[in-house]
């Protein structure tokens, strides 16, 4: 017995100056070496001492701390070395701690007892838990934003991807060897070229792969997506590795093609307007002209209102065009627009909807009354927010839209305060009232197009314009614009 207790003691003895606690026994569960850890922990649970020959089955079943003890070396002593994770409260917080039983046999093999290692292992499972959690969040991130991550090994022509990168290509992990030549059948022939050639591009120059490309599923179906991604290389310079990422922005690329679609239609529609309008007002003018002036003074007075509404409407149709073809504007031409100016129009293409309505229009231009931009994109703007401003009027109430001007070092302010119906604005409504056939509710008439074309040409001069709104009260759309003095 003496032999046995000083083979243990001498495996113990390797592990002396560690934390971890470390103990011996024999097949009768008496105490045989251990380390200062284990004297150390013996005494927090209660045991006045650590003694060789001590009976561990008592403190194995007294506390919380040496619970997996018994079961775990009655395991080693059937020759299983086994290890256990054991999860427990110390001083109100949840350690976990893994306790490792190895078998001690002599020469013949026989199993003479045990030893015991344990260790705190919180810190490394909080670890876990955190890289598990983190790992977690990351999946659930690309999965939102539909884009995956991916790795090229270049040397082994090999290709990592992320789940999420599986499923924008459609293709089965356990089935699709991911390859550059793999990933180039999937790539529509059209595009297959143009991405090779970024590729190498950005592997000969080092610089950023960005591009997006057609794919082609399994089932015929046409995806966008666009890639990003950077070589990386050997002490030797030459490319060995490139990562990078894969988003889906078929839904994006879409929607681009449909506002495209959509700009040349209006476009179309806009030539066909004013191809159809300038018969009709060319005879207007061209009857003002020849009529006898001063025989009538109310006839007189008509005609004049006649050819001015008709003058301010021409140059309205000879301008919608380049209007709307706000990406190719030419901002050299804009220049100083004087608001006066811009009103006198105004006032001629609504005079009917004014008195008809029994609107009223205040001007205040007294901190500035010039704004930089196209005369024909601010004379649409204050047509269409006053026109909207009377169509939108309370019942039996009088429109009365008050507009305004203020002047910061940088910006031009302009207001349209109206006392309509107003609205309960939410950030959708506000966003969609602005939209192509947006508008604000359907008890008018109209298809929303003049909102539309308002924030367009805002935007074309560099501008920016916002609404407040309020039921029963009215509503302000306030236009923001560059300061060019």
């Amino acid at each position: 017995m003496k032999r046995k207790q000083t083979l243990i003691h001498n495996k113990v003895e390797i592990v002396e100056d560690r934390d971890d606690a470390v103990w011996a026994m024999d097949l009768n569960y008496r105490l045989t070496a251990f380390n200062p850890s284990f004297k150390i922990r013996l005494k927090c649970e209660g045991w006045d001492k650590a003694d060789r020959g001590m009976d561990l089955r008592a403190v194995y079943r007294s506390g919380s701390f040496f619970k997996p003890c018994e079961q775990g070396c009655e395991r080693a002593f059937d020759r299983f070395a086994t290890t256990s994770k054991h999860t427990f409260e110390q001083k109100g917080e949840v350690v976990v701690h893994e306790f490792s039983f190895q078998p001690f046999m002599n020469s013949s093999g026989k199993v003479i007892g045990c030893c015991i290692w344990q260790k705190d292992i919180t810190q490394e499972v909080d670890n876990n838990h955190r890289l598990l959690e983190s790992e977690r969040k990351y999946r659930e991130a690309q999965e939102v934003a539909n884009i995956g991550h991916w790795g090229w090994d270049m040397k082994d022509d090999k290709i990592v991807w992320s789940n999420q990168l599986f499923r924008i290509f459609e293709q089965d992990p356990g089935k699709f060897k991911a390859t550059f030549e793999a990933l180039s059948e999937i790539i529509h022939p059209d595009d297959r070229q143009a991405f090779i050639d970024d590729v190498q591009t950005s592997i000969e120059e080092n610089k950023m792969h960005d591009i997006t490309h057609r794919i082609v599923l399994g089932n015929g179906e046409i995806r966008y997506v666009h890639q990003k991604g950077r070589a990386y290389y050997d002490e030797h310079g030459k490319p060995k590795y490139m990562s990078g990422t894969t988003q889906d922005v078929t839904k994006a690329v879409l929607s681009n093609h449909q506002i495209v679609q959509q700009n040349q239609e209006l476009q179309n529609f806009v030539r066909i307007i004013s191809h159809n309008l300038r018969g009709p007002i060319s005879n207007l003018l061209m009857l003002s002209k020849i009529y006898e002036w001063g025989k009538d003074e109310i006839n007189d007075d008509i005609v004049k209102k006649i050819e001015h509404t008709t003058e301010a409407l021409d140059q309205t149709i000879k301008d919608l065009h380049l209007s709307l073809s706000l990406k190719s504007a030419d901002k050299k031409k804009f220049r100083e627009v004087c608001l006066k100016d811009v009103m006198k129009d105004v006032n001629g293409l609504l005079t009917e909807e004014v008195t008809k309505q029994k609107a009223s229009i205040r001007t205040d231009f007294s901190q500035t009354d010039t704004v930089f931009g196209a005369k024909s994109y601010v004379v649409n703007i204050f047509y269409n927010l006053i026109l909207n401003a009377i169509h939108y009027a309370k019942d039996g109430v009088p429109a009365i839209i008050n507009i305004s001007t203020y002047q910061t070092k940088e910006t031009v302010i302009l207001k349209f305060a109206d006392n309509g119906i107003g609205m309960e604005l939410t950030p959708e409504k506000e966003r969609k009232i602005f939209d192509m056939y947006g508008r604000l509710s359907g008890a008018t008439e109209g298809k929303g197009f003049g909102l539309y074309l308002v924030k367009t040409q805002v935007e074309a001069m560099e501008g920016k314009i916002e609404v407040e709104s309020e039921k029963e009260v009215g509503s302000t759309f306030t236009i923001t614009l560059p300061n060019k003095v």
